[in-house]
């Protein structure tokens, strides 16, 4: 069958960097211009946890030939927007501009990439501001709090034993000198990939991205991530407390990491549980038995081995223990019971189009290649149309049986 994904061109400069053009024959004179660095929070260590984070935010800040803030007016001036994340396996940047404004983009980006300052008086601000987005996101929002502490009990040895955003105690100790020396060994061409998607000439990237990194030199070798998560050998079972109106529930599994090709068949029980009004964990706990405000059942797709998660916000009054329960049952019945044609059909229609749609604009195509590409495997994204269509009831439940097993599952209850 014929894939709905656009054809890209790569090219890989002398120093390793990685370069990948998408070009979208669209007419829209938009691109999106974007860079992703192979490191994200699986490569820290214990005592020095969020640093990647860190590291994004200070990106913004002054180089040698840019002051402080003047990264994001260079990019507002020619009408373009810039953002940037971090996951457990990687960090990305990019800027959304017109077409015109390719070499302007490109040259930020080499700029950030070799010449960044990392001024103490800089960064002594703006870990207040990281600060502060530990406490709004994850020490004073109940649900935040719960994926953290989720992970805490998840993984015992693994870097994903924390997310992205760190310990509270590592962002109030590190030093400049950690950041310079987190920079100096992750931010290296041969440790990238740079991406231009949308309304574009592959020709004109290539020479734009030769003339602007082409110079930069590698520092050393990157380090290895070689943490193996110990097999769990036990089901947990973990209560914490927090100032909270109403009660949460997680309970998660280990599954593989996203090359595996039972990824595919995951992401299809994700969506038969949760995505819509119309999926079983909706009907049953918010419209038929009112115990969940929200719920969410998905797969993690990270370079190592992740998890799949479920978690729920209860109404108010209800305990996590009764909802609890009734999840439970709502996965054994995915274990028992085989999933109906017709149901495995409209979650293949739906999922195709979603994909479909993704391929649309040039953000969420770079997202998509992007997020394949720098964790250095795009097949399992170059199949996965054919993969979708593939799945038969029969191997749900299979996929099912092998990974939901309550014997090595963790369960994170949150009470008032």
């Amino acid at each position: 069958m014929a894939s709905s994904l656009p054809k890209y061109e790569t090219k890989t400069l002398k120093n390793g960097l990685q370069i990948v053009v998408i070009p979208l024959k669209n007419h829209s004179d938009v691109i999106s211009t974007d860079i992703f660095y192979k490191v994200g929070s699986r490569n820290e260590v214990m005592g020095k946890t969020g640093i990647a984070h860190m590291l994004e935010h200070m990106n913004f800040k002054s180089t040698k030939n840019l002051k402080a803030g003047e990264f994001d007016r260079d990019v507002k001036s020619v009408g373009g927007v810039n953002n940037a994340s971090t996951s457990f396996d990687y960090t990305h940047y990019f800027i959304k501009s017109s077409s015109e404004n390719l070499k302007t983009s490109v040259g930020l980006f080499a700029e950030l990439m070799q010449n960044l300052s990392l001024k103490d008086k800089e960064f002594q601000p703006e870990r207040n501001v990281v600060m502060e987005e530990r406490r709004w996101r994850t020490d004073n929002s109940p649900l935040g709090y719960l994926y953290f502490r989720l992970f805490n009990n998840a993984y015992i040895y693994h870097p994903y034993h924390w997310t992205p955003i760190g310990f509270a105690n590592d962002i109030k100790t590190w030093t400049i000198e950690d950041i310079r020396k987190f920079h100096k060994t992750y931010y290296q061409p041969q440790n990238a990939v740079l991406m231009v998607t949308g309304d574009v000439n592959p020709k004109d990237v290539f020479k734009e991205a030769k003339a602007a990194f082409g110079k930069i030199k590698n520092d050393g070798k990157i380090p290895k991530v070689k943490f193996i998560e110990p097999k769990q050998d036990g089901a947990k079972r973990v209560i914490i407390h927090k100032d909270s109106e109403v009660e949460m529930l997680a309970i998660t599994f280990h599954i593989p990491n996203f090359k595996d090709p039972d990824q595919v068949t995951l992401s299809v029980i994700s969506e038969i549980l949760y995505s819509g009004k119309s999926s079983r964990l909706y009907k049953d706990l918010v419209d038929k038995k009112r115990l969940v405000n929200s719920i969410y059942a998905y797969n993690m797709e990270n370079t190592d081995p992740g998890l799949f998660i479920f978690m729920a916000t209860c109404n108010p009054g209800v305990k996590a223990e009764t909802v609890e329960k009734e999840l439970i049952k709502q996965i054994n019945k995915m274990k028992t019971t085989k999933v109906t044609k017709a149901e495995l059909e409209k979650v293949k229609i739906n999922t195709k189009s979603d994909f479909i749609y993704s391929l649309e604009s040039s953000t969420s195509v770079a997202n998509l290649f992007g997020s394949y590409l720098v964790r250095g495997d795009v097949k399992p994204l170059l199949h996965y149309e054919e993969d979708v269509n593939k799945i038969t009831p029969q191997k749900v439940q299979e996929v099912a049986n092998k990974y939901f097993d309550f014997n090595t599952s963790t369960t994170v209850i949150l009470k008032k």
